[in-house]
């Protein structure tokens, strides 16, 4: 299981690194899927080793990036928002430990879940990118919708992949 989970890290962050991160659709969007990888940890992680894990994943995506740092406070904070957003989606018992996706919380809870993710992740990332530039508002939530639409369409083709092999 703990090799699973590391070669599913090291190929998500190969894969963020070396093809998305070079696709631009449409000049705006930019596809981050890596974070599914922070929205599908099971609820019985403790928060400090997702806030962690958080860290250490989008630091590495940053460093292929070259974004100083700006997609591990992103993802810090959806490691911290995510208690939260699985509240507001699931409709389960709070001290129940599982994995969030389709089968646990169903169709309308778990997209609920990534949508929510998703939009938080990427409007921190884009305000920290745009923040020192007194960039046009609209030019940076047309960037936020293509990129949170690319990115969960990345990540329901990935939850498709994984629940076909469970």
């Amino acid at each position: 299981m703990l090799l699973r989970k590391i070669l599913l890290w090291i190929g998500m962050i190969l894969l963020q690194a070396l093809v998305l991160n070079r696709v631009h659709i449409g000049g705006v969007g930019t596809p981050l899927p890596y974070i599914w990888l922070l929205l599908k940890e099971s609820t019985g992680t403790s928060r400090e080793v997702l806030l962690l894990e958080a860290f250490a994943l989008g630091l590495a995506v940053d460093v292929f990036s070259d974004t100083w740092g700006m997609n591990a406070a992103a993802a810090v904070l959806l490691a911290f928002a995510r208690p939260l957003l699985l509240r507001f989606s699931a409709i389960r018992e709070e001290l129940e430990t599982y994995t969030p996706g389709v089968r646990t919380m169903g169709v309308a809870g778990f997209t609920r879940y990534l949508v929510f993710g998703v939009v938080l992740h990427h409007a921190v990332l884009l305000a920290l990118e745009l923040f020192p530039t007194s960039a046009d508002v609209v030019n940076g939530l047309v960037r936020l919708l293509v990129c949170s639409t690319l990115t969960l369409l990345l990540m329901a083709a990935l939850e498709n992949i994984v629940s076909r092999k469970e």
